[in-house]
């Protein structure tokens, strides 16, 4: 709840911190202080927030969604890494074969990462169209999430 007095000229903002304040995008729950174009101070569930300019790191690690998805030629998969962690980044079919590694037991520091894939098996040779599998394994966390080729 925002509330907003004049005295002297000058606003005084009180800011009251509830249930009210809180409100929901996708599955993440947001709350700001300030406006729209320049927020003063921001909390989001998925994100440890920052006041110092530093910037924002991911509270957790998390697989996020191919785009585009549907593709052809290319992909981009995106993660996130609450921690400098190893990392591995597998694609599969769906008779769960390997079909190529895009990260293999490789450091990754903490932060929003993005991963492209080209639609090309561990020989370089296209693959058929249809659904993939890609999975990324760090200490922590393991995940999976559908893309689909078209052609």
């Amino acid at each position: 709840m925002l509330q907003s007095h004049w005295k002297s000229g000058m606003v005084a903002v009180a800011l009251t911190v509830c249930l009210a304040c809180l409100f929901l995008v996708g599955n993440e729950a947001e709350a700001a202080i300030g406006t729209s174009d320049s927020p003063l101070f921001s909390l989001n569930s998925r994100w440890a927030s920052s006041v110092d300019g530093q910037g924002d790191l991911p509270r957790v690690d998390r697989l996020g969604g191919s785009y585009p998805n549907p593709f052809n030629p290319l992909t981009r998969i995106k993660f996130e890494l609450a921690h400098a962690t190893a990392v591995d980044l597998r694609i599969y079919d769906m008779q769960g074969r390997l079909v190529r590694v895009l990260l293999t037991n490789e450091m990754v520091e903490p932060g929003v990462h993005e991963a492209e894939w080209d639609g090309r098996d561990h020989r370089g040779a296209s693959v058929a169209a249809g659904v993939y599998l890609y999975q990324l394994v760090t200490d922590s966390f393991s995940g999976s999430r559908r893309m689909t080729l078209v052609k």
